[in-house]
């Protein structure tokens, strides 16, 4: 659920700086990783007992979908067989479930982006970092009116997020679709006032991300996330009028991730967590249940932890 404080500027200009470099060696580590499909780090026998500090109940924080049901319907089968007890516990916002994972109250979170992530920690002086990427949920246009973007007329209304990096990704897709032209600052949000041309006369309308679906009703065009879109109904590969480009370096900038405290990340029952999220029981869940609207890659996820850890991305 795309929900929360409002992004620190600088946060986000030192991200996209970080993940610039990090894409460069992504690129080469992509075509190096073939061989590792699917192999989240070591694998463990089947049955071992995995825990840390004499517990094994692992408590994470989540929103409801796609991360709970991921996670209740995937990992905690998995982790059973290592002997390892999953709790989830639902959030409705980002900020609450980040205090959960750093005051201790839970193990870990798998709820949000990285971007989301280094936001909190600036805004708390919090010390949240990332265990793994695992998955990408492609922002898209979708509409009940119109079955392509030609046919959506000039003067049409479309729904925005209002939150501000969801915001930045529905005017980049626009923009990249050649429907409006942006003059935005290196490293910056983008922002409705960002917007330099706007030829066919759209008008724009912010709302919150989970009032998108709603204002469609009576807008012609509304970008959603992909767990929103799920909630609609939506599916990428058959309603979708327009969406991000999967391949592209915004699939990696946001990414989501499973999270943990600084000293809680080497956890080896987040490691298995991680095993298990990035399984291949996990993609044939995905491949079934969300249609295009979440995408999981182990091997992206694989050689860009990589990238980051060459590039110093996440050094603190």
């Amino acid at each position: 659920m795309i929900r929360g404080g409002a992004m620190a500027q600088e946060s986000t200009c030192q991200m996209w700086r970080r993940l610039a470099v990090a894409a460069t060696v992504l690129t080469v580590l992509l075509w190096c990783a073939g061989a590792a499909w699917g192999c989240a780090s070591a694998s463990r026998a089947d049955g071992e007992a995995v825990s840390a500090g004499g517990s094994n109940v692992l408590v994470i924080a989540a929103t409801p979908e796609p991360q709970g049901a991921i996670l209740e319907n995937v990992a905690a089968p998995l982790l059973e067989q290592k002997g390892i007890a999953l709790e989830v516990r639902m959030y409705e916002t980002y900020d609450e479930a980040n205090g959960a994972v750093q005051s201790g109250e839970v193990d870990g979170g798998y709820f949000e982006t990285t971007i989301t992530m280094e936001a909190y920690n600036k805004q708390h002086d919090a010390d949240l970092v990332s265990v793994s990427l695992i998955h990408y949920e492609p922002f898209g246009l979708y509409s009940f009116k119109y079955d392509s973007l030609t046919d959506v007329p000039g003067g049409a209304r479309i729904a925005l997020p209002e939150h501000r990096t969801s915001l930045d990704r529905a005017l980049r897709l626009l923009a990249s679709k050649g429907l409006i032209e942006l003059d935005v600052g290196d490293g910056a949000l983008a922002t409705v006032k960002d917007v330099s041309r706007n030829p066919r006369g759209f008008k724009l309308a912010t709302t919150s991300a989970d009032g998108v679906a709603s204002l469609m009703r009576n807008a012609d065009v509304g970008a959603l996330n992909g767990n929103y879109a799920i909630g609609a109904g939506f599916s990428v590969k058959d309603d979708a009028l327009a969406w991000e480009d999967p391949k592209g370096a915004v699939a990696l900038v946001y990414a989501n991730a499973l999270v943990a405290k600084e000293g809680k990340a080497k956890d080896p029952r987040l490691q298995a967590l991680t095993e298990a999220l990035l399984s291949q029981e996990a993609q044939d869940y995905v491949s079934t249940n969300y249609r295009g609207l979440v995408m999981l890659n182990p091997r992206a996820a694989q050689a860009y932890q990589r990238a980051l850890s060459d590039s110093g991305a996440q050094e603190r």
